[in-house]
């Protein structure tokens, strides 16, 4: 069976639409949350932590920081995750049946301590301009939940102009993991204003690019993903991966 996973994601050709980015400093409409601020939270909300597993005891965790041991152990306070592949998470480490990442941001619906994760971030980082370059990879792919969001923030105490060539914003391509080829590339077939476009991103702000498709017509299965931003100067290229059921 063949699964059509609708993305949402803006062409960028109008730039009084949203070609220019949504700036926002939440994650994907949601307000960014340390685990120890979660806490008495419930609601859609992203949380950025030190994540923590271990499948084999089914305790998946997103915790406020990370013990000195090896493998690491998990810091409170810390949320429990619901949902999530861990081992399809980009900047993950293991060892003794332990998983963890630093940094990961996670978002969803939470609910009594327990994050429903929807989505995770993907991300890379240029320390000599103080760019952040996101994604946010939802955890399935299927219709109506498959969003792709790239995000772009300042973590600069100085503006840092962009400058985009054409109406493209970021990029989004899929392989097929054993093989490496190519089978699915967002911008691929699609036209964009040839109109040089500039804007300037403040210190702490982000902006938001959504990438809007109608379908993706895949097999089911996980492919490797590689995320580009457009703009120059650019944060970096992300890596990690994408499951469609």
């Amino acid at each position: 069976m063949r699964v059509r996973a609708l993305l949402v994601l803006c062409l960028l050709l109008v730039p009084a639409g949203c070609g220019a980015g949504d700036r926002e400093g939440a994650v994907g409409g949601a307000p960014l949350l340390t685990p120890d601020e979660a806490q008495d939270r419930d609601g859609v909300v992203a949380v950025q932590g030190f994540l923590w597993a271990r499948p084999g005891d089914n305790s998946f965790r997103l915790c406020e920081a990370a013990l000195e041991s090896f493998p690491p152990q998990c810091g409170e306070p810390a949320i429990e995750l619901t949902g999530v592949d861990v081992t399809t998470i980009a900047g993950v480490d293991f060892s003794q049946n332990v998983f963890w990442a630093d940094g990961i941001r996670a978002r969803g619906d939470l609910a009594d301590g327990v994050l429903t994760v929807e989505a995770i971030e993907l991300g890379a980082h240029d320390p000599a301009t103080g760019l952040s370059f996101r994604i946010l990879v939802p955890v399935e792919l299927s219709p109506g939940s498959s969003d792709f969001v790239a995000l772009v923030t300042n973590s600069s105490a100085v503006p840092v102009g962009l400058r985009f060539t054409n109406g493209q914003s970021a990029d989004v391509t899929l392989s097929d993991v054993e093989t490496g080829a190519q089978v699915y590339q967002w911008s691929a077939g699609r036209g964009f204003d040839d109109a040089i476009r500039e804007t300037t991103i403040e210190p702490g702000e982000t902006l938001r690019f959504p990438l809007l498709e109608t379908e993706i017509d895949l097999e089911p299965g996980a492919y490797d993903l590689v995320g580009v931003f457009s703009g120059s100067p650019s944060p970096g290229t992300i890596r990690g991966r994408a499951v469609l059921r």
